[in-house]
């Protein structure tokens, strides 16, 4: 049986390095060929694997971090995008928003949305 959410390593499993990825969605930003949530769930992707050992005492850190995150929950919320098996209102990603993000990148990825 597959943890839920996924780990890290399971969700970004197939991602780019953080320097190509954050290259890549700044690419397609600068062109208009992304969308708005496809820059918020890659942002929050790196965002993620960024901030992988972030002290979580570090309270300016833990703030952007979920601030973040809480940006593509909204947005999903919204808009009706959540991709993977639990939608937005699952109570579980309020005590583990990193688990959202995961959940729908690897959703994402596994669909092959790479440009």
């Amino acid at each position: 049986m597959t943890a839920f959410p996924p780990s890290a390593d399971t969700a970004y499993i197939n991602a780019p390095n953080l320097q190509e990825e954050t290259e890549e969605i700044m690419r397609l930003r600068r062109a208009g060929r992304i969308s708005d949530r496809d820059w918020l769930l890659r942002r929050a992707a790196i965002t993620d694997r960024q901030t992988l050992d972030a002290d979580p005492a570090d309270g300016k850190v833990q703030t952007s971090i979920q601030e973040t995150f809480a940006k593509l929950l909204a947005y999903d919320a919204a808009n009706g995008t959540t991709a993977g098996p639990r939608d937005t209102n699952d109570p579980a990603w309020t005590a583990d928003p990193r688990g959202y993000v995961r959940q729908e990148y690897a959703s994402w990825a596994a669909q092959d949305a790479r440009p």
